[in-house]
């Protein structure tokens, strides 16, 4: 009895399989095509191709310590990121790339710097992107890290993603579906720049330069007897000016510094700075350095003498045959700007409203710089005149310069970065107003080169 009753149940049970084997057979092929269809998704997603005309890493620099910059080719559809991937040490040895920060290369909030040229800020902050247009999509742009540390040695690669599909950033791996092709850069030290070389008493030799970004210091060198050797170090980032005491009466020398930063117990150097060039005699520039004169009223005779050796190096390291007045103008304007600092202190210290403070020392405040671009162009044969604000001004005490350039003249402020400016502009935006009597008259418009 049990064996007839279990194959009746067996049989029961068979026709109901038969029965739903077609409902089965479609749930099975539904459920199949499920999975099929999320692997090939899944794969999809992860699947990194390397595409240089879509994403092109094509040209970077590393001069500073401060940052490595390289230009790239982005085209992008929409709305898209693009997202900055580095390794540390370069994936030649080893390094595995990480992100490090992402761009909305397409979208608004582009900072303009000028009418050519647009920034913007990665969400971290540690990469500056630039464009010369407002929306850059299917740009040329620069990438700008500036996180990098001088003597190390970087790999960069690009990454694209839509973020539509999946607007999580923590999912940003599921999504990349281009990356570019990858470049390894190294970080060198800014190259310093050697602004002054001078001498103040004929026996030695005053230098000076510029601040280099994670320099552990500088080193010195002199060419002499018609060869370049080492002079001295300069063991301290912050230390930017030496003297040369070894050096002889009625020589010509040359110097030019380097910077050093020490990375793994060895030194890395910048490259050299430009040359400049000294002769230690007497100088023969042309000005008035007598006492009373309009570089400073009360300066004594040795304090005139260092001006003119100030003004003597300027002429000789900066000034080259064949330039035009503009060009030597805006040369004496950019050097004034680049070794003197204003004077917050006051007027009343370290000369600061004299040549010598502006030139020598290196502070001062608008008399001083006005009194120093005076000394700088009559040396190099540009009419120039002082000038003083009078009552009615905005501010009745400041002072600037009148230069003529092109025939014609023109508003100098060196202080405030004034440039061959209109009486117009100085009058109604600078509010600025002064005695011109016995001064020639100035163009009305701004210079336009």
């Amino acid at each position: 009895m049990k064996t007839k009753k279990n194959s009746e149940t067996c049989k029961l049970l068979w026709q109901s399989v038969l029965r739903k084997l077609p409902v089965l057979l479609v749930m099975g092929c539904a459920l199949l095509c499920m999975v099929l269809g999320t692997g090939v998704r899944a794969e999809a997603a992860q699947t990194i191709r390397e595409d240089t005309e879509f994403m092109n890493i094509k040209q970077w620099r590393a001069g500073k310590a401060s940052s490595i910059e390289f230009d790239a080719l982005v085209n992008t559809l929409g709305s898209e990121y693009v997202e900055i991937y580095r390794s540390e040490p370069s994936v030649e040895n080893g390094g595995k790339l990480k992100k490090l920060d992402r761009f909305l290369v397409s979208g608004d909030m582009w900072q303009v710097i000028d009418d050519n040229h647009y920034t913007k800020y990665g969400d971290n902050n540690k990469v500056i992107c630039y464009s010369d247009r407002p929306r850059a999509r299917g740009d040329n742009l620069t990438f700008v890290d500036t996180t990098t540390k001088a003597g190390h040695e970087y790999s960069y690669q690009l990454r694209y993603s839509d973020y539509v599909v999946d607007p999580e950033p923590e999912n940003f791996d599921d999504d990349v579906k281009i990356i570019s092709n990858t470049v390894t850069a190294k970080a060198n030290l800014q190259t310093p720049e050697l602004y002054k070389c001078y001498t103040t008493d004929n026996k030695t030799v005053k230098l000076s330069w510029s601040y280099t970004n994670q320099a552990d210091g500088y080193r010195i060198y002199r060419y002499d007897n018609g060869k370049w050797s080492y002079l001295k170090a300069v063991k301290k980032a912050t230390t930017l000016s030496t003297t040369d005491k070894t050096t002889k009466a009625g020589k010509t020398y040359q110097y030019r510094v380097l910077a050093y930063v020490k990375v793994n117990g060895k030194n890395v150097y910048s490259e050299k700075s430009d040359a400049r060039k000294i002769t230690v005699k007497a100088p023969t520039v042309k000005g008035n350095y007598s006492y009373g004169s309009v570089y400073g009223p009360y300066l004594n005779t040795t304090q005139l003498a260092q001006v003119r050796s100030v003004v003597q190096s300027f002429k000789l390291n900066y000034i080259r045959s064949g330039m035009s007045d503009y060009d030597k103008v805006l040369t004496a304007f950019n050097y004034l700007r680049s070794n003197c600092s204003y004077a917050y202190r006051g007027w009343q210290y370290n000369y600061a409203n004299t040549a010598w403070g502006a030139l020598v020392y290196g502070e001062a405040q608008c008399s001083g710089y006005a009194r120093a671009m005076k000394a700088l162009c009559d040396a190099i044969g540009v009419d120039c005149r002082y000038v003083h604000a009078n009552a009615k001004a905005s501010n009745p005490s400041h002072q600037w310069n009148q230069v003529r350039v092109g025939g014609k003249w023109y508003i100098l402020d060196a202080q405030s970065g004034g440039f061959l400016l209109g009486t117009n502009t100085w009058r109604k935006q600078a509010g600025m107003s002064w005695d011109t009597k016995g001064l020639p008259t100035c163009s009305k418009t701004d210079y336009k080169n």
